[in-house]
């Protein structure tokens, strides 16, 4: 690349480059210089504080240059940095920018691994990929480096090589074990036990690997925050007397929720409204369970030109008590939006929720309801799996069982695990899968092994289901995967209930 080239592209670069993301604080162009690419990180200059800062701590696009000099001596692989430029202006705005070579054909890590499990397969190779992970960390550890952005996201994956960018978040100081926990939960998803023991034997301080993950709930909290903002992925709805929060676009779709795929409007949703209420007072909705407690209604809006099958909860205020204790918990379906969101970010299957809009007065929810995904297939009560062959019944009731564990190892407890709360969704790739339909059970104290008894003794209430003991102990497995003979016979022994 001679210097002539790259002053005339840098001269008008919105010309000869493309921009890939555009941020306040940042822009990132790509260009090409004789077929191979390029990327900019450009730094524009902000107001005081900008200035302010950049006195005390220097430009940013110099600290980006020189920490990626450090990952080169540290033999890190990454991308290599070709220039540092100050003063450059782009658009009108000036600012510090730094050039990276760049690593094409590629595909970020966490998208590769997303990609195939929306398909329901493996990711290929997965041991050699968590190896390389492993290995660049440690490289960093004894470089007396550490990365603080440390997700699935920073990482690139080519010809099956993985990379490290974002080189402003390099620092000095060594391996911290809070950049780790970050990296390992943004993995959760696809890691297994492993590679966990095996990263912590690598990289760890030694000892016992901690049960659960505390940067977590940290990141479940901030994660949660956003299901009532107004952004990229949730949006807020305003009609006349009514209003509440809706559901934009998933970053990454899930396999088991195909309204994560849509990507909608407000437009959308304010077309799906007009007609949402007209529709459930004229009875064009099936109603799947009525009660004191409230409506489930059952039917199809339109979202963005699709037909969506909907499920529609109206809860009912049955004790006059809970007009109270709302006062400071929220009405409850604004704490099923919340719970069900919780689930979602953990990877649990759910029903989808798509919209929650409430009725105030005077500032007090006086009606509410919430949308979500209606899922195809059958409840465990209705016993349909029980005439399946012996492989698919016992699979089916063993990922009951992990999905009840990874529940309470997330730190949530499903009290209400009743088989009527559990529809089975026949995965045409992976077999069947259980997902939760009702989340008010969801709590936060933990009660023994209440999730587990409470589905347990609802299958052997129902005459038609007719469970036997291996369909229970493949139950068992999946909960308590690790027990021994004593612990199957404590979790599967009848309780006094039961026998009633």
């Amino acid at each position: 690349m001679s210097h002539l080239e790259l002053e005339q592209i840098l001269r008008d670069l919105p010309r000869f480059g493309q921009l890939v993301k555009d941020r306040p604080y940042r822009q990132v162009w790509r260009f090409e210089v004789n077929g191979r690419p390029y990327y900019l990180k450009f730094y524009p200059a902000g107001g005081w504080r900008d200035r302010l800062r950049r006195t005390f701590r220097g430009s940013p696009a110099l600290r980006e240059f020189l920490r990626l000099q450090w990952l080169q001596k540290a033999h890190v692989p990454a991308p290599r940095a070709v220039a540092c430029l100050s003063g450059l202006r782009i658009e009108g705005k000036k600012g510090d920018a730094v050039i990276l070579e760049g690593i094409e054909p590629a595909i970020p890590l966490d998208r590769h691994v997303h990609e195939h499990e929306l398909r329901g397969q493996d990711v290929p190779g997965h041991r050699e990929l968590a190896a390389q992970v492993i290995d660049l960390l440690e490289k960093l550890g004894r470089a007396g480096l550490s990365h603080q952005d440390l997700h699935l996201g920073n990482f690139l994956l080519r010809d099956g090589k993985v990379y490290l960018l974002d080189g402003y978040a390099v620092r000095k100081g060594g391996l911290r074990m809070g950049d780790l926990m970050l990296l390992a939960q943004s993995a959760q998803s696809i890691v297994t036990r492993s590679d966990l023991y095996r990263a912590w034997s690598r990289l760890g301080p030694g000892g016992p690997m901690p049960r659960t993950n505390p940067r977590a709930t940290g990141i479940w909290r901030d994660l949660i925050r956003r299901a009532t903002a107004d952004d990229a992925y949730f949006g807020q709805l305003r009609a006349g007397a009514w209003s509440g929060h809706f559901f934009k676009q998933a970053r990454f779709p899930r396999r088991w929720a195909a309204a994560s795929r849509l990507t909608l409007t407000e437009a959308d949703w304010r077309e799906a409204w007009r007609f949402l209420l007209p529709q459930m007072d004229s009875d064009q909705f099936e109603t799947l369970k009525e009660t004191s407690s409230g409506r489930v209604l059952g039917g199809q809006i339109v979202l963005g030109g699709r037909p969506v099958p909907v499920v529609v909860k109206r809860p009912a205020h049955k004790y006059w008590y809970r007009l109270l204790t709302q006062l400071g918990r929220g009405h409850r379906s604004r704490r099923a939006w919340i719970k069900a969101w919780k689930l979602v970010i953990r990877d649990i299957p759910t029903a989808w929720p798509l919209l929650l809009m409430e009725k105030r007065v005077m500032g007090y929810t006086v009606d509410a309801l919430l949308v979500c995904e209606r899922i195809a297939g059958k409840t465990l009560a209705q016993g349909e799996w029980t005439a399946w062959n012996d492989e698919s019944r016992r699979l089916l009731m063993h990922r009951c069982g992990r999905l009840l564990r990874r529940l309470e190892r997330a730190g949530l407890f499903l009290y209400d695990a009743k088989a009527e709360n559990w529809i089975v969704w026949e995965d045409p790739v992976r077999g069947p899968w259980p997902i939760l339909i009702d989340v008010d059970g969801i709590r936060r104290i933990r009660a023994g092994n209440g999730g587990f008894r409470r589905l347990l003794r609802s299958l052997r209430e129902k005459p038609h289901i007719r469970l036997d003991r291996q369909d229970a102990l493949a139950l068992a497995r999946g909960y308590a995967p690790y027990g021994d003979e004593k612990t199957m016979a404590r979790l599967l022994a009848p309780l006094p209930e039961d026998a009633s």
